[in-house]
């Protein structure tokens, strides 16, 4: 079975191999059981009766990268051995994501990202399920306030930005234009925090559904945004 390294993992960990206390015990077996649900969900929709199912196949990759993502690999940073145990699961859950990762990228077509309109909005579509990815809008902040295009983002914590002036007209352009790839191209090279919803790695644009956000924080203060593709490549977004 795809998950059978997490398994070998788990008996480790369940057979005292790892000198564990006995709440990081039952978090770490705990843990590896949602992995393991999460790998053979993912096998069973690239299985599917011979039909695979990229979206939900993909949903259950970013899911996996969200909890084996930074606050996990924190939390088992509080001791040596923990932190040990986390390498081994980490390395684990690579090798049983394998044969999935391949699959599923030779499933998703990272070209397909269109421009869609809706209403007086524009959306840049995922590459998996052609879903919302990013969002724009133009409005004003009052009535004689100048025009500004409003983009979505990614992160839970800025969950928009905005863009106006010459910026914005250029892209009002590009849409128009209708070519996803140049838009995508432009944030990326003109904005600050580029196109967040674009993977670097792999050049896909994928929505919150298909991709591992996670906040960093430390207490009050944020520290970084990390965002994970289904294909499990990680950027940090802000």
């Amino acid at each position: 079975m795809p998950s059978d390294p997490l398994r070998a993992i788990r008996l480790q960990v369940e057979g005292g191999q790892y000198s564990l206390t006995p709440d990081y015990h039952r978090a770490v077996l705990k843990r590896i059981d949602d992995m393991i649900t999460g790998v053979d969900s993912a096998d069973q929709a690239i299985e599917h009766l011979g039909r695979p199912d990229a979206p939900a196949a993909a949903r259950y990759t970013a899911n996996l990268f969200y909890i084996s993502g930074h606050g996990w690999r924190r939390f088992l940073a509080d001791s040596a051995e923990s932190v040990r145990v986390g390498i081994a699961i980490g390395l684990a859950l690579r090798s049983s994501l394998t044969s999935a990762l391949e699959q599923l990228a030779a499933m998703i077509d990272v070209t397909r990202t269109t421009i869609s309109r809706q209403g007086n909005g524009v959306t840049l579509t995922c590459a998996v399920c052609d879903g919302d990815a990013v969002t724009f809008s133009v409005s004003r902040t009052g009535p004689e306030a100048p025009e500004q295009m409003v983009v979505s983002s990614l992160s839970p914590v800025t969950v928009f930005r905005t863009i106006a002036g010459p910026p914005m007209t250029d892209l009002l352009a590009l849409m128009d234009g209708g070519d996803a790839a140049e838009v995508v191209k432009y944030l990326t090279v003109t904005q600050p925090a580029g196109c967040d919803a674009c993977c670097p790695t792999c050049g896909g644009v994928y929505c919150k559904t298909h991709t591992a956000i996670e906040a960093q924080w430390t207490g009050s203060w944020h520290e970084a945004t990390y965002a994970t593709c289904p294909l499990g490549h990680e950027r940090e977004i802000e």
